[in-house]
């Protein structure tokens, strides 16, 4: 099975959009959305309402910080003002079908998965911070993901792919077992110096992993920011930073 990991959309559906016209010739057979659909972008309504009816199977749904402090949960830690200002406006536009679809989804912000064999955590930063911690290379000697053969993560928008053996009992693999960590980036607000819609196929058959970017109209979406937003979200669009 080829997966289709999309993380970070945040409410912008001119890269989403791009992204789902890519994974049409790409065979996918599953999505997996790692969270934060909302939020920063001009359109969360309609980010959702395109989730809503996507063409492929989503094998979990998980939210994010963003959606996690939309219904309370911590909105001071948002590293600016302007954070808590621009969540305070997505609220004020979502429709009740929007509500009622992200209350539907995982709040956990983590979800393990098993498909045939494989084992697959799923969270949107850390395992002791699900919603906000931010994973890196630091995080993998913890001893809770030798149990995966993957772990798919989001939030920093900055994509990585790497690979880590703990040791292990099992001669046949000479005493190690392998663990493949995954963030593939964002979709609608990339912070890699990358302005492209971002996301990534893991196949699941074959082992290997493509980090997909998808060119998009940026100034389109641009046109459509509020001013009751902050410029920021805006004009960070244009340099992926």
């Amino acid at each position: 099975m080829r997966l289709a990991l999309l993380s970070d959309i945040h409410a912008n559906l001119t890269a989403l959009d791009a992204v789902l016209n890519d994974m049409e010739s790409r065979e996918i057979g599953a999505v997996v959305l790692l969270g934060d659909l909302i939020n920063y972008g001009p359109r969360p309504n309609e980010v959702v309402d395109r989730l809503r009816h996507l063409g492929w199977p989503i094998l979990c749904n998980i939210w994010g910080n963003h959606e996690y402090s939309l219904f309370g949960g911590s909105p001071e830690r948002f590293a600016t003002d302007r954070g808590r200002a621009v969540l305070e406006y997505t609220k004020g536009i979502l429709s009740s079908d929007t509500w009622e679809y992200l209350r539907q989804m995982n709040p956990e912000g983590r979800e393990d998965l098993s498909i045939g064999a494989v084992s697959i955590m799923t969270l949107h930063g850390t395992p002791d911070d699900p919603y906000w911690g931010k994973f890196s290379l630091n995080n993998v000697e913890d001893i809770i993901f030798k149990q995966y053969d993957y772990v798919l993560t989001g939030h920093s928008h900055i994509p990585h792919y790497f690979e880590h053996f703990y040791p292990s009992d099992d001669p046949a693999y000479r005493n190690k077992k392998r663990t493949i960590f995954i963030n593939p980036g964002s979709i609608g607000q990339p912070r890699d110096h990358n302005p492209n819609a971002q996301y990534g196929i893991l196949d699941l058959d074959t082992g290997s992993y493509e980090h997909c970017c998808v060119k998009y109209d940026v100034a389109e979406e641009q046109r459509l920011f509020s001013e009751a937003v902050d410029v920021f979200y805006k004009y960070r669009l244009e340099k992926g930073i």
